[in-house]
C-alpha cells in the first residue's frame, strides 16, 4: 500500500520536477481545425469546488483528499446558466443541485443554501427573471420552486399528475414555464406569474407535433420552443403559441442524423445545440435544421465526453455541456459577433 501510494505521489509531482512549477500550458482547441476559421473554442471543465481556482482538476487529488470533501460533481445531468454567470447542475447522484458561481469561484447545492435536501433525483433546473429556481425531480414525479436564497417554496400543480418531468425551460420574456414530462410524451406549459397550467403540447406518436420519450427542452429570444424528441430521433420547434413549426433530424450515423440526443441549447446568433449522448458529441444546426459543425469525442481528455446530456448557453455565448460520466461540465466558446467584439474590446489601448 505505502509502495502504491508512494508511486501515485511520484505521478503528480513529476509536472513540477520536469518543468520547474507546473506542466506546459496546453494548446488551444478549436472546432473546425485549422486552416478552416475556428468557430468553436474549448475553454475549460467544471467538476466542483476542487477546481474553482482554474486549475486542472486530477484524479490522484480525489484519490488523496476525497470527492466528497470537495464538492465534486457525481453524476451531473441538467444544466442552466443565468444572467449573472452563474451555473445550475443538477446531479442525480447526490440527489441536488450545484451552483457554481465562476466570477466568485464559489460552488454551493440546493440543500446546503436552503438547510434541507428536498430532491431525489433531479434531472432539469431553470431560474426565473425573479431568481426562483425550479427543478425536475423524476422520482417524486414533481417540480420543486426554490427562492433565490434555495428555500423550498412550493411544488407546481398541474391538471393531470406528472408521470416523469424531464426538461424544463422558463421563458422570462413571454412569462411562461414549459416542463416536458417523458412518460406521458407531451409539454406542460404553466403561466410564470401564476404557475397555472395554460396548455399541453403533443400526444405520443411520431406525426408533426407528436412525442415519444420527449427529454431536453429550450427556447429562443423570439419565444420559439425546441424539444428534444429523444425516441423519434428528432427536434421539433414550436412557436410562442405551442404551434408546430418544423421538425429536423432523424435517427442515423450521418452528420446531421442521431442516435440518442438529449440536450438542447440556442446561442445569441440562432444557432441550435443538440447534445448526442451515443455519439458523445454536439452538433450544431441552422434553425431551419441544416448541420453546421459537430464538435467533441468520445474519450475523458479536453474537448471529450462521455455520456453527455444536458446543454445551456450563457448570454456571452460560452457554451455548457455536462459530461454526465467524466463528473464534469465542459465550457466551450462560441466565436461569433460577441466573441469578437470581446476581443476587440480587450485589444482596444485604454484611455488614459
Amino acid at each position: 500500500m505505502k509502495a502504491t501510494l508512494k508511486k501515485l505521489l511520484m505521478l503528480v509531482a513529476l509536472p513540477i520536477i520536469v518543468y520547474g512549477c507546473a506542466a506546459p500550458p496546453l494548446p488551444d482547441l478549436y472546432w473546425p481545425a485549422p486552416p478552416d476559421e475556428p468557430r468553436i473554442k474549448y475553454l475549460r471543465d467544471y467538476r466542483g469546488s476542487d477546481n474553482l481556482d482554474f486549475k486542472k482538476s486530477s484524479i490522484a487529488a480525489d484519490i488523496l483528499l476525497g470527492a466528497e470533501a470537495s464538492s465534486a460533481l457525481k453524476k451531473p445531468n441538467g444544466i442552466y446558466a443565468d444572467d449573472k454567470g452563474r451555473i445550475y447542475v443538477t446531479d442525480t447522484a447526490a440527489g441536488d443541485v450545484f451552483i457554481i458561481d465562476p466570477e466568485k469561484k464559489t460552488t454551493t447545492t440546493l440543500s446546503e443554501m436552503g438547510g434541507v435536501r428536498t430532491l431525489y433525483k433531479p434531472i432539469g433546473v431553470t431560474v426565473d427573471h425573479i431568481g426562483r429556481i425550479f427543478v425536475t425531480d423524476s422520482q417524486d414525479d414533481k417540480v420543486a420552486i426554490y427562492d433565490a436564497s434555495g428555500k423550498f417554496i412550493t411544488n407546481i400543480t398541474p391538471d393531470v399528475p406528472f408521470k416523469q418531468p424531464t426538461g424544463i425551460i422558463s421563458d422570462n420574456i413571454n412569462k411562461k414555464l414549459y416542463v416536458t414530462d417523458t412518460h406521458t410524451h407531451d409539454i406542460r406549459v404553466f403561466d410564470l406569474e401564476t404557475l397555472k397550467p395554460i396548455r399541453t403540447i403533443g400526444k405520443r406518436g411520431k406525426e408533426e407535433g407528436h412525442f415519444n420519450f420527449p427529454s431536453n427542452i429550450t427556447v429562443d429570444p423570439k419565444g420559439r420552443v425546441f424539444v428534444v424528441d429523444t425516441m423519434n430521433g428528432r427536434v421539433q420547434i414550436f412557436d410562442s403559441e405551442g404551434k408546430f413549426i418544423r421538425a429536423f433530424g432523424q435517427f442515423g450515423d450521418a452528420a446531421g442524423m442521431f442516435a440518442r440526443p438529449k440536450g438542447i441549447a440556442v446561442d445569441s446568433e440562432g444557432h441550435v445545440y443538440v447534445v448526442d449522448s451515443a455519439f458523445n458529441n454536439v452538433q450544431i444546426f441552422d434553425d431551419e435544421g441544416q448541420i453546421l459543425l459537430p464538435f467533441a469525442s468520445y474519450g475523458n481528455e479536453r474537448g471529450q465526453m462521455v455520456l453527455p446530456s444536458g446543454a445551456a448557453i450563457d448570454k456571452n455565448d460560452y457554451i455548457y455541456i455536462v459530461d454526465s460520466w467524466n463528473r464534469r461540465v465542459e465550457v466551450f466558446e462560441f466565436l461569433g459577433e460577441k466573441s469578437k467584439a470581446r476581443a476587440a474590446a480587450s485589444a482596444a489601448p485604454a484611455k488614459k
